[in-house]
């Protein structure tokens, strides 16, 4: 599993859970990431999109994307972005309440 890394982020996209594989990846260890805003990886220039459908998301709308693979740009650590090929999830409670996201994703090679 160290080859994927798995980021589960809460309801106001501030990281909660960072994979070994997302410290292999990205480069930023856990103990640095968990706790900050998903703007740790999302490069600037997608962050409005970005921000804008997470918000859609987390409000219960429909998530076209979820589930399927797609390339995902995302800052690293070393301030290079790179793409990975990956999946995210809107994660939600026994009552369908969503409760947070989730990006699983690795190198593309």
């Amino acid at each position: 599993m160290d080859q994927h890394a798995i980021i589960i982020a809460d309801q106001q996209g501030i990281i909660t859970f960072w994979s070994k594989g997302a410290e292999r990846l990205i480069g930023h260890p856990a103990v640095e990431a968990v706790g900050k805003k998903l703007d740790l990886i999302v490069p600037h220039e997608f962050r409005a999109r970005h921000w804008h459908g997470f918000g859609k998301a987390m409000d219960g709308g429909p998530v076209s994307s979820a589930g399927q693979f797609f390339d995902l740009p995302v800052q690293c650590q070393s301030g290079e972005t790179k793409t990975f090929r990956g999946q995210l999830h809107v994660l939600r409670n026994e009552d369908r309440k969503t409760i947070g996201a989730m990006a699983i994703f690795s190198t593309s090679d």
